[in-house]
């Protein structure tokens, strides 16, 4: 009799069938598929060990259409997430294909995100426990389903922090990290068991491949194709949303822009808002290194210690109006208001920091209406903008090496479980100078 995982929609619930119509067992609470958990064994989670590894196999049979380049049947190492500042290095099932459209990568780099630090640290959303975590890597395609058409057992991929469709309403207006397929999602950012499993692990499962990942040319590097999935495409959407290219085409050379928040979105912020044609970018820190990668980065750096004085000096820099484009990349009310009050008249403020404040306290309405700006925010939708992105960094527009790389301060294996609970402490009280992690596999 053979065994048939049946999906409803995104909520929590499976059912393993026999098409001869024997019992049925019932799963709840599954999180990003059902295959993980009913390996991991977690409560309320029925007839593991008989049927988990039959269905594992069966399913991964059914929507491939290639021998995988690696063992689905093994286990990997995996960071998982245990609940705030509980981080550990936990034994799981290397994933395997559970729909047609999904791919399956050996991860090469994965990495520690500034936005990572909001549930480490238990602030907003709580995640599930128990999962996978992260959202930035690099990786090698070792399967693919019967209906991946843009990538192929081998390939090297870099990823959308988000997974998306391609198709839906709002992937077809450029708002890929909203996606409304099932499917979708921010890897490692499992609530009430929906969305993917992370990627800081050995191995991670891709959903909707085709319009999730980019296959990288030869001369981008590991650490470059890393940064195509995230902080690279947020700081040009925070340039992009800042209206610099615009302004730029309808007034020409001159354009100057504020950077508030140089950690790594904001260093690319910088390159994103030069690239787009600001002749003259700030860029706003209290950390003496961050300052200076900004300025080794072609912008001018300020120290936002004395919040006035900071102001002051881009005032003093633009004839006393305030800067054409400010981008705000902490995500804290006082990083707003600051950029808010280093904007001219009729300017564009960005903010692509992720708030989780519960009211906005920055600057009001009627503070806004009295400048004439405009403010826009939210998460970047990454993939809409990874192509144009690789052919700059594949053309070296930013030189040979890629600025970026310098951002890179440590290197910890990722089956070091002490090393991963050192470096997650590190990033969150910025301790020597812990700027970008890479996890290496």
């Amino acid at each position: 009799m053979l065994p048939v995982l049946l999906r409803q929609s995104q909520r929590s619930t499976c059912k393993l069938v026999c098409l001869a119509g024997a019992a049925v067992e019932k799963v709840e609470h599954l999180s990003s598929g059902v295959l993980d958990l009913w390996s991991h064994q977690q409560p309320g989670v029925l007839g593991l060990r008989a049927s988990g590894q039959a269905l594992r196999t069966i399913v991964h049979t059914s929507v491939s259409h290639k021998q995988a380049a690696y063992d689905s049947q093994a286990t990997m190492d995996a960071v998982t997430f245990h609940g705030p500042r509980d981080m550990r290095v936990s034994r799981r099932p290397v994933p395997v294909l559970q729909q047609p459209t999904d791919i399956v990568v050996k991860v090469k780099l994965a990495s520690i995100c500034g936005s990572d630090m909001h549930p480490y640290a238990g602030r907003g959303v709580q995640l599930d426990a128990g999962i996978i975590f992260g959202h930035e890597f690099v990786g090698e395609v070792v399967d693919v389903g019967s209906e991946v058409k843009n990538t192929k057992i081998g390939d090297r991929v870099a990823s959308a922090f988000t997974s998306s469709c391609g198709s839906c309403f709002y992937c077809s207006h450029d708002l890929t990290c909203r996606c409304s397929h099932e499917e979708a999602g921010r890897f490692g950012y499992i609530i009430d068991g929906n969305g993917p499993q992370g990627i800081q692990a050995e191995f991670a499962r891709v959903p909707l491949a085709d319009s999730t990942v980019v296959p990288v040319h030869d001369s981008v590097t590991d650490i470059e194709a890393l940064m195509l999935g995230d902080i690279l495409p947020t700081g040009w959407y925070c340039a992009a949303k800042a209206d610099v290219e615009p302004m730029a085409k309808k007034h020409g050379d001159g354009i100057s822009a504020a950077v508030v928040g140089c950690g790594p979105v904001g260093l690319m912020a910088i390159l994103a808002a030069q690239a787009q044609g600001a002749t003259h970018v700030f860029a706003v820190d209290k950390v003496p290194d961050r300052l200076e990668l900004a300025k080794q980065f072609g912008a001018e750096p300020i120290n936002g210690e004395d919040v006035d004085a900071a102001i002051a000096a881009v005032k003093d820099a633009t004839g006393g109006r305030g800067v054409d484009c400010a981008m705000e990349a902490v995500g804290h009310q006082a990083t707003v208001n600051m950029s808010f009050n280093m904007l001219r008249m009729g300017g564009t403020l960005s903010s692509v920091g992720l708030h989780t404040d519960e009211e906005f306290k920055a600057f009001t309405p009627w503070d806004g209406y009295n400048k004439n700006i405009t403010y826009r925010n939210g998460r970047c939708p990454a993939r809409v903008y990874m192509d144009d992105i690789h052919k700059l960094v594949k053309n070296k527009h930013w030189g040979d090496p890629f600025p970026g790389e310098k951002l890179i301060t440590h290197r910890v294996s990722l089956h070091d479980e002490a090393a991963v609970r050192e470096v997650y402490d590190k990033f969150e009280r910025r301790i020597d100078n812990c700027t970008k992690v890479l996890l290496i596999p």
